[in-house]
This record gives structure tokens, sequence and C-alpha cells, in this order.
């Protein structure tokens, strides 16, 4: 085994320990030839794996045998585990999970961040109310399979569908709604094509389901390339008439890519928005709308980010989405919001109305137009996406000596790498906690507090 980097060693390594996790789901054991990344292999177990890539600087391996078990281990509830990318932790215990978690965000800060163990050593991450059946929106590939249509969700790391009679973590609204549209779709009098990405061509690229956890109400939307005639939008219509969906919409996405919606949606039955609650507020969603997916978490994590702001007067919010966080910052301060979608400022708008708050809520950049702002802001409020904020972001919120940020984010790698920037600038982290979002796969919301 000494001649690892060669082409005739081995395929096989054994005695592996597993001493954390990748932010895919894979075990992580340093060897001194490399760091190996083992899929399916939990923290503290150690175990026999096969290579199947070789880079210059680590291995990608598949488990194949555990000589020490984590006691955390499970069997996974689902049985498409293992085929579906769409989880990653089944095969660990709820509790397991959060250790994973945390551990995740307390890597990247160190590793990353470069702040002390001291600084994130008591990080914990807030278990979901729910584990299973928590995600109120569920987006669908569909593909043209043998002159016919397939759909489900990609298999890990690829294109190619699984298909899937159900969910565990999809709201069973959600799963009710796609078995009887399944029965629909897969009819003889359903004549839509499966999309193909090879030739960009195919009527039907995505079905999408999204549920109100707290009111019941349920959004079909079908994302369509190209146009459809009259005739093809009564046989949608058709498709959805079972008796959950309140509304039916088509989305129009005609560009090649990875990307899910286009920018225009239009209802075809409905109003094309459904509402939710969370706690006091009642908030419309829509097709595209961004919306955290565990409704009753969101709950728990939006309460932790108002509790950090209370008593401030003047507040900045930053990719402020369809205005859910922003009630509650707006419960008791002045906040003005920046998102840069129109369609989530057009229905940030509303919501806002909806719970009569009086909000600047403005259209943009971010990047673009904090640098503009007149007025003072006492606290910064960051969610952006899993890319992090742009450098000229953090550098306008110091210039300003905002004397509070705190960091919503999806990301602990780019949190890690936001953070360090801004401590070079001065400011201290406070205080950081994470909250699970996601149950069953690897992702984490994290929120971080950060002043001068």
């Amino acid at each position: 085994m000494k001649n690892f980097g060669r082409r005739s060693i081995l395929q096989k390594w054994s005695n592996l320990k597993i001493t954390g996790l990748s932010s895919d789901g894979s075990g992580i054991s340093r060897t001194s030839n490399g760091v190996i990344f083992v899929n399916g292999a939990l923290p503290n177990e150690i175990v026999t794996a096969e290579i199947i890539v070789r880079k210059k600087d680590f291995m990608i391996a598949k488990l194949v045998s555990i000589e020490k078990e984590s006691q955390g281990r499970i069997i996974p509830k689902c049985k498409y585990y293992g085929k579906c990318g769409g989880c990653q932790l089944q095969h660990a215990d709820y509790k397991e999970q959060l250790k994973i978690k945390s551990g995740l965000v307390i890597d990247a800060m160190t590793r990353i961040g470069n702040f002390s163990d001291e600084c994130v050593k008591n990080i914990k991450c807030e278990a979901s109310p729910d584990e299973w059946h928590y995600r109120n929106k569920a987006s669908f590939p569909v593909q043209a399979h043998e002159k016919n249509i397939i759909t489900g969700f990609y298999r890990a790391g690829t294109h190619k569908i699984e298909p899937i009679k159900n969910c565990p973590v999809n709201a069973e609204n959600i799963n009710h709604s796609y078995k009887k549209l399944l029965e629909k779709i897969y009819g003889r009098d359903f004549n839509f094509e499966g999309y193909n990405e090879k030739d960009h061509k195919g009527k039907l690229r995505h079905i999408i389901l999204r549920t109100g956890i707290n009111t019941g109400e349920n959004l079909l939307s079908f994302v369509i390339n190209g146009r459809v005639s009259q005739k093809n939008i009564k046989t949608l219509i058709q498709a959805g008439s079972f008796s959950e969906p309140d509304t039916i919409t088509i989305n129009y996405n005609s560009k090649p890519g990875n990307i899910i919606l286009g920018e225009h949606s239009e209802p075809i039955f409905g109003s094309g928005i459904i509402s939710e609650r969370l706690d006091e507020f009642n908030l419309a969603v829509d097709t595209s709308s961004f919306f955290q997916v565990n409704t009753r978490q969101a709950e728990k994590l939006f309460t932790h980010v108002k509790n950090l702001v209370s008593g401030e007067k003047n507040i900045l919010e930053l990719y402020s989405g369809v205005g859910s966080l922003t009630c509650y910052l707006a419960k008791n301060s002045s906040v003005t919001s920046i998102e840069e979608w129109r369609s989530a400022v057009s229905m940030a708008r509303k919501n806002l109305k909806r719970n009569n708050l009086n909000v600047n809520a403005l259209c943009g950049k971010s990047e673009d137009l904090i640098c503009d702002l007149s007025g003072e802001f006492g606290t910064v409020v960051l969610d952006p996406p899993r890319d992090g904020c742009e450098r000229t972001v953090l550098e306008e919120i110091n210039r300003r000596a905002v004397k509070k940020i705190i960091y919503v984010s999806c990301n602990p790698s780019t949190l890690a790498r936001d953070c360090k920037i801004l401590s070079s600038h001065g400011y201290k982290l406070r205080d950081i906690k994470s909250f699970d979002m996601f149950p069953q796969t690897v992702h984490v919301e994290t929120v971080a507090v950060l002043s001068k």
C-alpha cells in the first residue's frame, strides 16, 4: 500500500478511520497519501473502501465494509435512498445528524474563517420540529424516456432521473398530489413530450408542487419549454384537476441549462398564489418565490433573528426575498430592504401590506444600492444565496461603520469566508447558532452575529 499514487496499487484500502464529513456527506479519512472521501461512511467509523477516483491531493471511494460502526448508524427509511440524490444522511439517526451539522459549521469557521476553537466550540444545531414530511416545496424534473415521459428526482451527481412515487421528506399534501398527478401524466390522454437536455426538445421540463404547511393551500406548476396552445393548456388543467391544487400555473423556461424556472409564470387555474402563515404573519407565495422549505423551523430561525435585533431602530436588510424575514424585523423597527429579483420585491410589498407593515422595499443588486443609500443603520441583516456576499457589500458595511451584523447563511463555507473578511475590519464574532432546516440532508442554516 506504500505506492498508493501509482497505477499498480490495489483498489481497496482497509482500516480507514473516518474523522468527519464533507459538505456533500462523504466520510473524510486523512491518510499519509492524502484525503480519502468515502461515500456512505459516518464519523468515528473504521471502514474498508474501494477507490474509484484518484486526484493529485485526494481520492474518492465507495464503502465496501464497516469494521467499526458508528453508534448513530441506522437503516434508512426511504427505499430510494442511495439512488435518489436528495438526501445524504438517512443512514444516521437524528441526534447524529445534528452533531454532524454542528461539526460542518465548526470545521468551516476554523479551517476557512481562521476563527479559534474557543470562538466556535459551543456551536449547537437546533433540531427541526419535524424530521420527516417538512418540505413545503418539491421540484420534479421530467424527461423523455422511450417515447414516454419519466419524472422523479435526479440520482446523486447526475441528471439521470430516479422515478419515485413517494418522498418521506416532502409534506403529506405534496406526496398525495404527486401520486394523483402521476396517474394523470402517465395516462394515455396526456400527450406532452418530456424534455431532452441534449437537443433542447420536448415541452415539459419540471413539475413543481408547493403547499402551505399552516394553511393547507396548494400550488401546482408546469415548467414548459416554449409556448403552449389553448388545447395543451386544457390538458394541463385536466392533469391537475384532482382535489388538492388551489391554483395551477405555467412557468415558461426556454433557456438551455440547469435553471429550473423561467422569468415568467401565468395562472391557468386560480390566482397563481397561495397563502402561508409564519407565526402572526400571513404571507403570499407564488410559483417562483424563494421561501424557506421548512416552515416550522423557519418560524424558529426568524424569531431568533428578531430577538437579536430587539431595540434596534434602523435596520438594513439585504437579499430580502419575498419579505418573510422582513416582517419579523419590521414589527418593532424601521427597515429598508433590498432584493434583486423584481417579482420577489413585488411579492414582498404585497406581503408587507398584508401585515400592515411599512418598509422601504427597494429593487436592485445589494452591491449597487448599498453604496447610494442615505441615512445610518445600526444593524445590517444579510441572507445571501449560497455563493455568499459580494466583497463590495462587506466593504461598504465596514465603511458605514455599522455596529452589528446578523448574517443568515445556508452555506458554512461562504459564511466562514465572509466572516473572515469582516473580522479583518475589526468585527468580532459574538454569537453563532445553527438551525437544521433540512433534516436527512447534509445542509444546514446558520446565524452569525458580528459587531465592532
